[in-house]
C-alpha cells in the first residue's frame, strides 16, 4: 500500500497530541507535524491554532487524496478547502494510517515508508472516571467523541473549549474533587 486513502471519507474528528490529526468516519486518520491550510502554515509553534482552524473541517468530506513524487500529500474537501503536507528535512511530515492500521508515513526528506496491518487484536476500553494524580493530558479532541484523555488512559469525553487548550495540553493533574485541577491551574 502506498496511497492515502481517504477519498469519500468524512471528517468526523480532529485531534491534538504531539502532531495534529484528522480522523475520518471510515476509521482512517492523517497525523502532520507540519500542513498548510487556508494560507497559513501550523506546526509545533502554533498547533493550537491549527487545532482551531482544523475543525472547520468537521464533517467535510474528502473529495480527492493526492500524494506526490516528493512525499507532499494533498487533501481536498468538498467545501473547497485542502490540507497539504510538504516533506520535512528533520522530521516526519505526515503519517496515514488506514481503517485496517496498516500506515504509510512520509519520512525526513519526502521518503514514503509503508508498514503492514498489524496483526488484530480486541482494543482495550478505555477507563472512565477520573484520571489519577499525576497523569498527564496527551490529546485534545474535537468532534465525535471528542474530549481529553490521560496518560493513566483514562477519558473525558467534553465538548473543549480550544480557546483554552494549551492551557491542557500536557499539563498533569494535581487535584481531583469538585473538578480536575492541572499544574496549569485549570479546571475542567
Amino acid at each position: 500500500m502506498t496511497t492515502v486513502d481517504v477519498q469519500n471519507a468524512r471528517v468526523r474528528n480532529v485531534h491534538l497530541d504531539f502532531d495534529l490529526s484528522i480522523g475520518f468516519d471510515d476509521g482512517s486518520a492523517v497525523a502532520f507535524s507540519q500542513l498548510d491550510f487556508g494560507g497559513t502554515s501550523f506546526d509545533e509553534d502554533n498547533q493550537f491554532e491549527g487545532l482551531r482552524a482544523l475543525t472547520s473541517l468537521l464533517t467535510a468530506q474528502c473529495t480527492v487524496s493526492e500524494l506526490a513524487a516528493d512525499g507532499t500529500l494533498t487533501l481536498r474537501f468538498d467545501d473547497g478547502t485542502a490540507v497539504t503536507a510538504a516533506p520535512r528535512e528533520e522530521v516526519e511530515s505526515w503519517e496515514y494510517t488506514a481503517p485496517d492500521g496498516a500506515t504509510v508515513l512520509c519520512l525526513p526528506g519526502g521518503i514514503i515508508e509503508t508498514l503492514d496491518a498489524p496483526e488484530t487484536s480486541a482494543a482495550p476500553a478505555s477507563p472512565t472516571g477520573s484520571p489519577a494524580i499525576g497523569s498527564t493530558v496527551v490529546r485534545v479532541s474535537s468532534g465525535e467523541h471528542g474530549g481529553i484523555q490521560f496518560s493513566d488512559g483514562t477519558v473525558l469525553a467534553t465538548n473543549v473549549d480550544l480557546e483554552s487548550a494549551y492551557l491542557i495540553l500536557r499539563e498533569s493533574v494535581v487535584r481531583v474533587g469538585r473538578g480536575i485541577e492541572l499544574s496549569s491551574g485549570h479546571v475542567l
